[in-house]
């Protein structure tokens, strides 16, 4: 199926711009909302969620495991100087 960049755009209802830029690979001045509207209107929003799902980097029990946890430095005291 050959859909050009205006027929994205007025199906997905974002603009033009946008289209390109995500065409593109230009991450700036494009919203999530947009970049996935365009995803749903091509039908390959399912496909980039599992992709992200099978994803061993995203793996949110792992990443919580391995996350620093931050601590508050004890407050000075005006009488420590």
């Amino acid at each position: 199926m050959v859909l050009r960049q205006a027929d994205l755009a007025e199906r997905a209802g974002i603009s033009l711009r946008a289209v390109r830029h995500i065409e593109g690979g230009k991450a700036e001045g494009v919203s999530l909302h947009d970049f996935m509207l365009a995803l749903f209107t091509v039908g390959i929003s399912d496909r980039v969620f599992q992709a992200l799902i099978d994803d061993p980097a995203l793996d949110l029990d792992a990443l919580e495991t391995n996350a620093t946890k931050r601590v508050r430095l004890p407050r000075s005291n005006a009488e420590d100087f």
